[in-house]
């Protein structure tokens, strides 16, 4: 608080009147020396005081100055901590403001968004607005799913509150077409599989209720049971493996123990074990190996899809030649499986790569197929992270070709 400068004085005067009373000091002189030392110790304090308040503002100035460097930087990493989300992201305040948000092309009508957006004034999708508006309205956690461009997204607001009082909505927009598009496969597959192993079982459960019977003495339809039997049982082991292949296969953890190989040590090992299923049909597997390269590869995962495509072109074949052709193109390596086996149709070939898919279904019953087959193979190639493509012409056989970046 500033001291008035008449209080020195009168201070002064009460000193020097009993300076005088005590010392007979000459008036004049003591007056002199009273205003003197007023106006002195006045200006000191004066004095102090400046500067004492200049350091106490030069001490504030620094503290507003770092508060609002912190805030800068604050929100310089809230904005770059949004803008890596990679999902559509909105940050509303309590007028309806959106006052940050990330990349939000994909839930807007046009290319270019509005400069000021609003719960009311934007150019969101229909879906997208009206949630919005629901959102800031009801002031409450919201959680729904909704179609954008053909696209089926989670929508999700959390309120934000400060002192506990409303301050606006965090508003999510996250992607989840291929969840859904996968909890649909998962679906469809159980249901295939639940099929496919139903009808050995009740084939099986039919011809033993048969023997069971009492009044059943036929030892010749008793031996054709028994085979059947067995072929159903064989049928049903090959499913069953089938399935846990392909569920390995499906995991993200699938770890390949990938080395340098060579392709014709593979071949050779998947020719030895299917020359009696080709001999038994007059085919003759042969080789059109143009590379000596080896692939860098997981060799049982490989042998495994070579053998399972020369098991569909013996099987689709009535006699003829298979041929395995290997060569490098570019920076691809390449591994051909060639038939003259019955080909495919075109509506067929977007098809037979799909679970439980089967071109010729007696056929594949016949020969103990599961119709997992192509699929395990391109689950492997998708491990590998290549490509299987198929050209064919029905009546003339076909070329199922593998794609390795080596």
């Amino acid at each position: 608080m500033k001291q008035p400068r008449w209080l020195w004085f009168v201070v002064l005067f009460v000193l020097s009147s009993v300076i005088q009373y005590f010392f007979s000091v000459n008036v004049y002189v003591l007056l002199f020396i009273v205003c003197t030392s007023s106006f002195v110790l006045s200006e000191c304090f004066a004095q102090f005081k400046y500067t004492l308040s200049k350091r106490e503002n030069k001490e504030l100035q620094e503290e507003i100055r770092t508060t609002a460097t912190d805030a800068h930087l604050k929100n310089k990493q809230l904005l770059t901590v949004v803008s890596s989300i990679p999902y559509p992201m909105l940050l509303i305040d309590q007028f309806g403001n959106v006052v940050m948000h990330n990349t939000i092309k994909e839930i807007c009508v046009s290319d270019k968004p509005y400069e000021k957006i609003t719960y009311l004034h934007n150019d969101f999708v229909h879906s997208v607005s009206e949630f919005i508006k629901d959102a800031f309205i009801l002031e409450k956690n919201m959680d729904k799913i909704i179609s954008v461009k053909n696209i089926e997204y989670q929508a999700i607001s959390v309120p934000v509150t400060a002192k506990g009082h409303y301050s606006g909505c965090l508003v999510l927009f996250q992607d989840i077409s291929k969840t859904l598009e996968g909890e649909k496969m998962q679906k469809r597959f159980i249901a295939d599989a639940s099929h496919e192993l139903k009808t050995p079982i009740a084939v099986l459960k039919g011809m033993i209720e048969i023997l069971n019977r009492e009044d059943f003495h036929d030892e010749e339809t008793q031996k054709e049971f028994l085979k059947q039997m067995e072929v159903e049982i064989e049928r049903l082991d090959i499913l069953v493996k089938d399935l846990l292949q392909l569920s390995r296969l499906s995991l993200s953890t699938l770890i390949l123990e990938r080395e340098k190989t060579d392709v014709k040590k593979l071949v050779e090992k998947a020719f030895s074990s299917l020359k009696k299923k080709a001999q038994d049909k007059n085919i003759v597997l042969t080789t059109d190996l143009k590379t000596d390269e080896l692939l860098f590869c997981d060799p049982k995962k490989i042998l495994q899809v070579l053998l399972n495509l020369l098991s569909n072109a013996i099987k689709y074949s009535d006699t003829g030649t298979i041929t395995v052709r290997s060569y490098t193109e570019d920076a691809y390596y390449f591994i051909e499986v060639i038939d003259e086996g019955c080909g495919l149709k075109k509506e067929e070939i977007d098809k037979i790569f799909d679970r439980f898919y089967r071109v010729d279904d007696a056929r594949s019953r016949k020969n103990g197929g599961s119709g997992l087959g192509l699929s395990i193979v391109k689950s492997i190639m998708d491990a590998h992270g290549g490509e299987i493509s198929v050209e064919s012409t029905y009546g003339k056989g076909s070329c199922f070709r593998l794609r390795f970046n080596n």
